[in-house]
């Protein structure tokens, strides 16, 4: 496998990959309380599935710090898991620059930065002590990764756009700049720069949507545009509202009579859970209701192998990778967005699905 193929994994927060070989950790009856709330079975099992001794999502191809992120996030939505949480954080922050750099000091990548300050504000720890390492200050190295008028070689079409520095090439895209933007928002009093946020509302194609790729043309994606809204609506500004209100118009439009949305053709959890999060801060509730019934017909229940329930599967053809689709999908079917995610409140218990 080549590293760019595995610097993908590392950044995918979103991005629909093929499943791991995932170590799954035997659940503790002390933490697994049954429940019957959707959010909470998905969440539980996704805390089971973080490796015992490092508290990483861990696969085939090693440890995955995008996923672990995910999980994180996953967890604040549902309010479980707080312990889990927490050494799950911990263990990010030891592995800043192996996620940010693929462990290389020489290299930068804005969408794991981005990422990282999400969990930072959903964990309410400090984004500018965030571990022990050089980069540990996440703000001022993704700020660092955006290209200014003085920046060298920053050409004025770019200017604010969050860009990756690595010999492997730039894999930054709209969904790594709205995770910038949305980041910042919340890590920052000062927020995101005017210029990153017309940045971001420059992609926007005339129908509404957001593509994925950055200056490649208008094809829209459903998880782009997911990830574009909150982070628009993190940002709001008149502006930024009116952008997000179209995308919300393009949403409504591809989403599908049985309330799925597609990726490259196929109806699966992430793209309807991140469809469902932008609906949810556009306050389009039928829609958003619509795309969580999707989401709940994916989640293995009381009929299927106890190592699998509560979690869900990526389509209803393919299982795929059960802790991406879970981590997406947790957060909608809880009603929570990136924009508010956050610890409070959370509980230490892993709940099991009630059989």
């Amino acid at each position: 496998m080549s590293h760019v193929t595995l610097r993908r994994r590392l950044l995918a927060g979103a991005v629909l990959l093929l499943a791991p070989a995932l170590v799954l950790t035997a659940p503790n009856a002390a933490t697994a309380a049954p429940t019957r709330d959707r959010a909470e079975a998905g969440a539980g099992w996704l805390g089971r599935a973080l490796d015992k001794d490092d508290h990483v999502v861990t696969g085939q191809f090693g440890p995955s710090y995008g996923q672990t992120a995910d999980v994180v996030l996953a967890l604040a939505a549902a309010g479980v898991g707080r312990g889990k949480a927490a050494k799950a954080t911990r263990a990010l922050k030891s592995h800043v620059v192996d996620y940010t750099g693929g462990g290389d000091q020489d290299e930068y990548y804005a969408g794991s930065f981005a990422k990282l300050l999400v969990v930072a504000a959903a964990r309410d720890t400090d984004p500018r002590s965030f571990g022990r390492s050089l980069r540990n200050d996440l703000v001022a190295e993704l700020r660092g990764l955006e290209c200014r008028p003085a920046t060298p070689g920053c050409a004025r079409g770019d200017r604010g756009r969050f860009s990756d520095i690595s010999q492997f090439g730039d894999f930054s895209s709209v969904i790594s700049q709205s995770l910038a933007v949305l980041g910042l928002s919340r890590t920052t009093r000062r927020g995101p720069s005017r210029a990153s946020v017309s940045y971001l509302l420059d992609q926007q194609c005339r129908n509404g949507a957001f593509p994925q790729d950055l200056g490649a043309g208008c094809s829209g994606s459903v998880d782009a545009t997911g990830f574009a809204v909150q982070a628009l609506a993190a940002v709001d500004t008149r502006a930024a509202r009116a952008a997000a209100r179209d995308a919300g118009r393009w949403l409504a439009r591809v989403q599908r009579r049985n309330g799925s949305f597609a990726s490259d053709g196929v109806r699966n959890a992430n793209s309807t859970a991140l469809a469902a999060q932008a609906l949810d801060v556009l306050d389009r509730s039928g829609r958003r209701a619509k795309a969580v019934r999707f989401l709940r017909s994916l989640q293995s229940r009381c009929g299927a192998r106890p190592a699998v329930r509560g979690s869900l599967r990526f389509s209803r053809a393919d299982a795929g990778d059960r802790v991406l689709a879970t981590a997406q999908a947790v957060p909608a079917l809880a009603g929570v967005t990136l924009v508010e995610v956050d610890k409070a409140g959370s509980t230490r218990s892993l709940p099991r699905l009630a059989c």
